[in-house]
């Protein structure tokens, strides 16, 4: 077992008092045994490693949204580089214009979906990994 007296070696009495409720068991004992330190440790694994996971996504997801900005941003760049040098005139960039516009119809449905997968995941985020579900009356966990 660890005792309250063990810990008091590395931690102060509040310290203790704030992790005991962590350990199964460990607030009407006053002890912590092997079996609720190894279901602590393994709980803690996990949570960490669904932590990992959820960032890496996050990371993902953000790295394209910024690959897609990057795009948006360099084609207006583009345009007011040529206006402003004079390399275009207003004929040209209504013709662009028009161009972005016909794509724009062309791609309405792809970037409808876009814009609604972005907001999915960075406003709503309903889910995240490790979290529980029950689908159908079934059970699950997201991975």
């Amino acid at each position: 077992y660890i005792e309250e007296e063990d810990l008091m070696r590395f931690l102060t009495r509040v310290e203790i008092h704030t992790i005991f409720p962590l350990f199964e068991g460990a607030l009407e004992t006053g002890r912590i045994t092997k079996s609720a330190f190894t279901n602590w440790v393994v709980r803690a694994y996990y949570e960490r490693k669904y932590l990992a996971h959820s960032l890496n996504d996050t990371k993902t997801a953000v790295q394209q949204l910024h690959k897609l900005a990057s795009g948006i941003v360099s084609v207006i760049i583009i345009v007011v580089f040529l206006l402003v040098m004079g390399l275009a005139s207003t004929k040209v960039i209504a013709f662009i214009i028009t161009q972005l516009l016909l794509l724009g119809f062309t791609f309405q449905n792809m970037c409808k979906t876009v814009f609604e997968s972005i907001v999915f995941v960075f406003v709503m985020h309903p889910f995240d990994i490790g979290d529980r579900c029950v689908v159908d009356g079934v059970q699950m966990i997201v991975e």
